[in-house]
Formats: C-alpha cells, structure tokens, sequence
C-alpha cells in the first residue's frame, strides 16, 4: 500500500493545509509526470548497451526481447533500435498506455511479472532499476523467476539488478533537483530495511516549488529483502547458469563480493 501524502500551502506556517489519501501504486499513476521527471537524469542508453553486450557475450544471439515492469518504456526504444523485437511487460496500464503514446515499435502487455506468459519465447528477459525486487514477498520473487525461466528459450540470458538487503545504508538516499518550467521540482528516495524480515521498505518524496506555494508528496513501495547468495541459490535451482557482475554499466566486471549492489546475468541451460 503506497501513501500519498499532499501538502499545499504558502510560506506563511499558519495557512497551511494537509490532505492524506491512502491509495495503490500512487507513484506510478496520480504522479505519472513526476515520475518521468524523477528518472529524467538516468543513462537509459548506457544500461541498454550494456544488457546487449551481455546478451552477446553470454546468450546464443536471437532477437526475441521481453522487459519486465518496463513503466513508459525508455529502455524499449533503444532495444527497439538494435533490432530486437522489443516487448515491454508492467502492471500498470497508465503507464503502458504513456509508453505507447511515444511511437515505438513495440509491443506492450500488461501482466503481473510474478505470473505471466506469452505465445512465444524470448531470447532476452531484462527488469531493470531494481524493479524485480517489487515483487514482493520472497514467494511472488520465486515465481517471477520461475515465469522467466519458462519464457526464456534454451540459452536465453535473464538480466536485472539487485541490491543486498544486508548492505542498505538507510541514509538519506539520493537526491537532485530540477526546473520544470518556471517550478522548481525535489526528488529524494532511499530505502530503508529494518534488519530483519523480507520487508525493504523504498521512500520517495517529492516537493514542487511554484512561487510561494509548495506541494509536497510522500510515498511508500513494499519491495523485497533478500541477499545475493539467496538469490543466486534460487536462479541454480531453476536451471540458471548464474554470473554476478558489478552494477557499473560503463564496463563488465565480476562482483568482487563486496558491493551491496550487483548485475545478475543469468542463462537458462541448453
């Protein structure tokens, strides 16, 4: 359950008003826009490139090609220009609906990752951003692997990221700013993990300055906790040949064991 939190009010503390709305998936839909804007400085050519290096290094080549909880669709049009026939899966119809509106060749389902089919195998199953780690809990994580390993055709590579749930920092995150328009807009997430249970709880706030009057939102996503030697156990008890590479798309490295955040390469055995 996500919490949506909006806050209006001018610069004088005593006109101010607070309205709580309890609602799902609101990131994602109430706040479409923000969003984009929030993702807006991420090098979505620069992760593409290097999932299809890794298809080529590892998979035996095909251009079948599925990304999981793919939102608006950024990573999809650059598969779209290697020549794959790209196919973008998330649960959010707003959003494939967002992801359409840009004219990209490709074809959009809107499925739950943890249970989904197609007509057809694929070559390349990618979920980026961490977005696997949504489904939530450790049984929707096992069947989504699951899904995938039976999309996949034999020798097919499964790429996404991931983050140890022993190594969260629970700071203060990551932060930026930018303008839109004349309004000035605040983003902040980070995650925060209680140290036990399979709970990793990710806050985002978002702030949007217009003149004297601010709105504020505050929302919450149930992801899972899990750590990378679990994960690696799952993926090998389906069948998955599993590599582990450092999360640094500027160049392919394997994990040295000590950063929290890693690059699975998975390949389902011919």
């Amino acid at each position: 359950m996500a919490q949506l939190l909006s806050l209006s009010y001018a610069c004088d503390p005593f006109a101010q008003a607070l309205t709580a709305v309890m609602t799902d998936e609101v990131l994602y839909t109430d706040l479409t826009k923000y969003y984009e804007l929030m993702c807006s400085g991420i090098n979505y050519q620069e992760q593409c490139e290097y999932a299809q290096r890794l298809h080529q290094l590892f998979g035996i080549g095909g251009d079948e090609y599925l990304d999981l909880a793919c939102g608006h669709g950024p990573h999809l049009k650059y598969f779209a220009k290697y020549g794959y026939r790209a196919t973008g899966l998330d649960a959010n119809q707003q959003m494939l609906d967002r992801a359409a509106e840009s004219g990209i060749d490709v074809e959009f389902s809107c499925q739950d990752m943890s249970c989904f089919s197609f007509d057809r195998p694929f070559n390349l199953i990618t979920c980026f951003l961490y977005s696997i780690l949504y489904a939530y809990p450790q049984r929707q994580f096992e069947n989504t692997l699951k899904s995938v390993y039976q999309a996949l055709k034999p020798g097919g590579v499964f790429c996404f990221d991931a983050v140890d749930k022993n190594q969260v920092a629970n700071d203060e995150g990551f932060s930026h700013q930018l303008q839109d328009g004349d309004d000035k807009l605040l983003f902040q997430s980070r995650w925060q993990y209680s140290g036990s249970g399979e709970r990793l709880d990710l806050h985002i706030d978002i702030a949007r300055e217009a003149g004297e009057e601010i709105n504020r939102w505050q929302d919450k996503h149930s992801m899972l906790a899990i750590d990378i030697p679990t994960i690696k156990h799952l993926l090998e008890a389906l069948g998955f040949e599993v590599h582990i590479m450092e999360r640094d798309f500027s160049k392919i490295v394997e994990w040295q064991g000590e950063n929290g955040n890693v690059f699975f390469v998975c390949v389902k055995t011919l």
